[in-house]
């Protein structure tokens, strides 16, 4: 008989993204079905990410959490979350978000009582099926620049302004931009109605990513983008982004230097 579990993630879209990634991962290899409860406005968004999982993950509302809901925010226990902090330190030299992401999961299985999907770093990587489609806006970019605005201060210096000096510098060097923030008239995401999904499957027609550390980014780390693009670069203030070779981490777009765009 199958089990079924209940969870949640009551923070932000990008959180409970990286929420269904794991369970998604452990529907594959196990005999077990989730409700997850989230914020109910996430729901459209998140439906395309669990198209093809749809009778084995339900999505549901946070306002009437289950008794037994299993947290799955990684930060959802205090002194836990301030041991994988500590790990990744010692491990990297560094905070690093994959290192974290990788600890949490490998103990939210033993807590639910399944194997980790999870082995590696770069195992973390999105590989749902819906992310190999075609998107359904066909132009190919030099650049997809996620400059949306992020929730949970990932991004100390993130400002509309350095996001206009990155992209003055971009046209300069005559490369082709799309934003997921609209800045002027340089083509944006939101021109043409692309959901989050939406943008995670636009980005295997870029050439580079660079992306504040925010919810869109996540599904632009998947296996068919990374396998396209030349650089993945995260403007992030609290941490580095270890998923791979791809990845590079700066504080703030000045540190990109003109040599790499």
């Amino acid at each position: 008989m199958k089990q079924l579990l209940n969870c949640h993630n009551n923070l932000h879209l990008g959180d409970c993204i990286e929420t269904l990634h794991y369970l998604i991962n452990v529907v594959e290899n196990n005999e077990i079905s989730f409700n997850f409860a989230c914020v109910p406005d996430y729901h459209s968004q998140l439906s395309e990410m669990i198209r093809d999982y749809s009778d084995k993950i339900k999505l549901v509302s946070n306002t009437q959490l289950a008794q037994d809901s299993i947290e799955t925010w990684v930060a959802g226990y205090g002194d836990y979350y301030g041991e994988i902090i500590t790990k990744s330190v010692e491990l990297n030299g560094y905070l690093d978000q994959a290192t974290c992401f990788l600890l949490h999961w490998i103990r939210i299985s033993q807590l639910i009582g399944v194997k980790c999907p999870f082995i590696t770093k770069t195992d973390l990587i999105y590989n749902q099926k819906v992310l190999s489609e075609d998107c359904s806006h066909k132009e190919n970019y030099d650049y997809l620049f996620i400059n949306s605005v992020p929730r949970s201060g990932q991004c100390n210096s993130f400002s509309d302004f350095e996001s206009i000096s990155f992209i003055k510098r971009l046209i300069s060097k005559n490369r082709t931009v799309i934003t997921t923030k609209k800045i002027g008239d340089i083509p944006c995401t939101l021109d043409y109605g692309l959901s989050i999904v939406e943008i995670g499957k636009l980005a295997k027609n870029v050439k580079n990513i660079v992306a504040v550390n925010t919810g869109p980014l996540h599904l632009c780390m998947n296996k068919w983008s990374l396998s396209n693009i030349n650089k993945f670069i995260i403007w992030s203030s609290a941490e580095s982004f270890g998923y791979g070779t791809n990845f590079k981490t700066v504080k703030t777009l000045g540190e990109i230097d003109e040599s790499d765009i």
